[in-house]
């Protein structure tokens, strides 16, 4: 069944109920207080609500719904059944599946299959039959060994679900008419006209019942297309939603629908001249300045006018202060040129109206990005040392040392990556060598971007972990869903040459995700705060340990088919502070006793941002139609980048970093080394870190045990800068004073870690 879909259920059954005279039976309709919406039978268990579509069930806790409404859409569908004969006819289920391998589905709906159960290594094959088939969900069998199963239709390649469907006895009109009412179900709009048409010629007593029933599908089909263009709009892909909103249909199209697209058209061509007026106002603005000072002004004229053109809506914010003086009036050209200069760099709200100090600020920007891109430490140490000393515009609510520190934040996090090459296309799968990595094994890993990606836009990411088939694999798993919602896909190579393919928890392997991560921030436009962890197979096993074992790093952990052990099962009380999200066949080993029985349940209704989907009768297999609700989940959610108060535990060396609080120490027998990790971690006695942070008394406080260095790295979101501040560790206070200006311990943080949207102004050791 649909997973959070946009159309209304009822609206489905209005167009192909004209075709029947079935009353539906009732369903539910789930909609959770984020928004991710859920359909399905809904049984409740105290707390716990499963929600179980015949493909899946979903578990949620009550506290995370908003409201529970009958459904009437998902009950009566159309079922086909098809004639497979069988070799054999009975027989039982593995209980446990540990791999499966599957070939692609031929006309007939058969296809090879082979799976290896968890009590004999030696895979058993066979042939597998779709013997009924619906518009969401496909029921097959063995036909030379036993297996019974199902999966998404979305799965079955359509021209093979469009030829079994072409079986049907054409001259049968009730066969036809439920042909008919597959495709609307099915919400294969066009297909769905094209067989009302061929129905109308071939059964001319239906034409007018027809007639409605392609008007109702039109406008089904409109409500989808509109609801497409807010995906495309939200994942900045200006231009397709341009070019729906102009050849979006008008034919049998709703009034309001057709009203809702004219005004969205307008908006964006209305939109789109006053981006353009803008740029040529601003062009006009720089002719009359005086000549001394247009030199100065040229390159970084160019680069504003292009960035207007190219993306918009990413930068007109910026010159919101020029635009409000220039309708005030009283303020010079200089001035006014002044204020649009500055806000591109440093934000509307710091933006300066003396053009000295504008020119000031784009300098700083340039010495900014040569840090940030350098890979000469002197180099650095040069450009360091010219930024300690420019002069910053003056402000009164400021002191100098803060309003150094805020004008470098300001200035990276609206300028490009700075590793920005302009060379990655858009639907290209490109493969990275992370610079300056010291490794034996150089680290690299393959990227996707999204179509029309430009380096000023902010993306959210996904980290997507292989099964052992290499970075391209991980990264077709996720790639159609994410160029549709505009996310970058970043694949890690974790494996090293001549090791087994599999996950060994070592701190080699979280290396190469943590420097890939790293090294895609500088070059690509990430949003910080949006970035997410998920992988299959040997890659869920993964981001089971890397998820919950880096908390700080993600928005989100989405686990398929990946088993959790050793350090997993005491890191999972940080999923306090990272949602985790978990997608399991019920044919996997230990799914119900380990994973859900132990792990999840506990966790759910505790309260924690836990959602376990269980699939009905599969085992350890990637579950491809899990994509689009994984993106569903994933869009409701954002990193907290400073938690006020949060917990940690940590275990093994490459496990040292928490939210600034980064580990340089363990006292002896605090970590241990992954071949010494019992299965499920048993043996295991992990430093503890707690933080809490008081605004009142300017106080950030951290509690350990286990550890014997430490550095807290304080952020100006935590703390006021312009006060006299405090940090404790372990009730000893390692600082008491007002901050002075440093920008090395800002400017070192911002090049390594690259991440813009979580940025400390001061580093305090201790220990």
């Amino acid at each position: 069944m649909p997973h959070a879909r946009k159309l209304g259920p009822l609206a489905v059954f209005a167009a192909w109920s004209l075709l029947t005279g079935l009353v539906p039976a009732r369903g539910d309709t789930v909609t959770l207080k984020n928004g991710v919406v859920y359909r399905g039978t809904v049984d409740k268990d105290n707390t716990l609500v499963w929600i179980f579509d015949g493909l899946k069930r979903i578990v949620v806790r009550d506290s995370k719904i908003a409201k529970i409404d009958p459904d009437a859409s998902f009950r009566n569908l159309e079922w086909f059944k098809l004639e497979q004969p069988l070799v054999v006819h009975g027989g039982a289920m593995p209980k446990e599946v540990v791999s499966v391998q599957a070939d692609p589905w031929n006309d007939r709906g058969r296809r090879l299959f082979r799976y290896v159960s968890a009590r004999s290594s030696k895979p058993i094959g066979m042939e597998q039959a779709i013997h009924e088939m619906g518009p969401y969900m496909v029921k097959f069998r063995g036909v030379d060994g036993f297996w019974g199963s199902q999966l998404a239709t979305s799965q079955v390649p359509r021209d093979v679900v469009l030829g079994i469907l072409a079986k049907a006895d054409r001259k049968d009109e009730n066969e036809r008419l439920r042909v008919a009412r597959f495709l609307i179900q099915a919400e294969w709009y066009a297909e769905a006209k094209a067989e009302l048409d061929s129905l109308a010629r071939d059964f001319p007593p239906l034409r007018a019942r027809i007639e409605n029933a392609k008007a109702s599908v039109a406008q089904l089909e409109s409500v989808q297309l509109r609801n497409e263009v807010e995906v495309r709009r939200k994942a900045q892909q200006p231009k397709d939603v341009l070019a729906r909103l102009k050849t979006f249909p008008s034919k049998d199209v709703a009034a309001e629908v057709q009203v809702e697209v004219r005004e969205q058209l307008r908006k964006e061509e209305t939109q789109a001249a006053a981006d353009k007026g803008l740029a040529v106002d601003l062009r006009a603005l720089a002719d009359r300045l005086p000549s001394a000072s247009r030199g100065d002004w040229k390159k970084p004229l160019i680069e504003v006018l292009r960035n207007l053109a190219e993306a918009p809506e990413a930068v007109r914010d910026r010159f919101v202060a020029w635009q409000q003086a220039r309708l005030s009036g009283g303020k010079s050209d200089e001035s006014l040129f002044a204020l649009a200069m500055s806000g591109y760099v440093v934000g509307a709200d710091a933006a300066v109206d003396d053009l000295k100090s504008a020119l000031a600020l784009w300098s700083a920007r340039e010495m900014v990005h040569a840090y940030l891109a350098g890979r000469d430490p002197s180099v650095r140490a040069e450009v360091l040392e010219k930024l300690q000393n420019l002069t910053m515009p003056e402000d009164a609510a400021q002191s100098a040392a803060t309003k150094k520190l805020d004008v470098v934040t300001r200035l990276a996090l609206r300028m490009p990556p700075p590793l920005h090459d302009g060379e990655g296309t858009p639907g290209e799968l490109k493969i990275h060598r992370v610079l300056d990595d010291e490794n034996v094994e150089p680290t690299e890993y393959a990227v996707l971007l999204p179509p029309e990606y430009h380096p000023l836009r902010s993306y959210p990411a996904v980290v997507a972990l292989h099964r052992g088939d290499g970075p391209k694999a991980a990264v077709e798993w996720w790639a159609t869903e994410a160029a549709r919602r505009g996310y970058l896909v970043i694949a890690p190579e974790y494996n090293v040459p001549g090791q087994p393919k599999d996950y060994r928890y070592t701190t080699s392997e979280h290396a190469a995700v943590e420097l890939a991560l790293r090294d895609a921030r500088r070059r690509y436009a990430i949003d910080g705060d949006r970035v997410y962890l998920g992988g299959q197979l040997n890659g869920g096993h993964m981001a089971w340990d890397y998820g919950l074992a880096h908390p700080d790093l993600f928005a989100g952990v989405a686990v398929v088919s990946g088993l959790p052990g050793k350090y997993v099962i005491r890191n999972v009380a940080h999923t306090k502070i990272v949602p985790l999200y978990v997608a399991l066949g019920d044919l996997a080993p230990a799914s119900n006793e380990l994973v859900f029985g132990q792990l999840l349940k506990p966790l759910i209704l505790k309260g924690n941002d836990v959602t376990y989907v269980e699939y009905f009768k599969r085992g350890l297999e990637d579950l491809p139609e899990e994509a689009p609700a994984l993106f569903d989940w994933m869009d409701k959610r954002r990193r907290e980048p400073y938690p006020k108060t949060f917990e940690a535990v940590a275990a093994r060396d490459s496990d040292n970093r928490y939210y600034g609080v980064v580990i340089r120490e363990f006292l002896p027998g605090r970590t241990t080394a992954p071949e010494a990790v019992e299965p499920l971690g048993k043996n295991l006695n992990p430093a503890t870190i707690k933080v809490s942070t008081s605004a009142l008394s300017n106080l950030l406080q951290v509690t350990t045990t286990g550890i014997k260095r430490l550095d807290v790295w304080v952020s100006p979101r935590l703390i006021d800068f312009k006060k006299r501040m405090e940090v404790r560790v372990n009730g000893k206070p390692f600082f008491k004073a007002v901050a002075k200006p440093n920008l090395e311990p800002l400017l070192e943080d911002l090049r390594v870690r690259g991440d813009r949207q979580q940025v400390y102004w001061l580093k305090v050791s201790a220990g």
